[in-house]
């Protein structure tokens, strides 16, 4: 089975880092690219064609819901994973109703779940 082509995006450089080496610690997944804000997820999304997105929900510029709402048209395909530090229910539900395949809140369960969601999203995937 091949591993599931994710693309990383938060505005925090030492996050993406975090999560770029949590994602490599999982067999599943093989990191392809990073970006900053929503509008870099788009377009590294449409030249990278990620199996998957774990992107953070407040960034500049444009913020991860956005982002994946646009990310789903273009690309219904590929599953997003959002993330954030603090999820009140109805940011979860408005991140689930954008198109995300998961909702995660950043801190030391957040590798945990990105696990889970990753060997779930592998078992689900076309490519394996």
């Amino acid at each position: 089975m091949a591993p599931l082509k994710a693309l990383v995006v938060d505005d925090s450089a030492p996050m993406r880092e975090a999560m770029k080496e949590a994602m490599r610690s999982i067999r599943e997944c093989l990191v392809v690219g990073e970006g900053g804000d929503g509008l870099e997820a788009l377009e590294l999304a449409r030249q990278l064609r990620p199996d998957l997105v774990i992107m953070d929900i407040n960034m500049p510029r444009m913020g991860g819901l956005e982002a994946t709402r646009r990310l789903k048209v273009e690309l219904p395909d590929t599953q997003v994973v959002l993330v954030s530090t603090s999820l009140e229910p109805e940011v979860r539900e408005e991140a689930l109703r954008c198109g995300g395949a998961a909702c995660l809140e950043k801190g030391p369960e957040l590798w945990q779940g990105l696990q889970a969601v990753v060997s779930q999203l592998a078992q689900l995937s076309p490519a394996s």
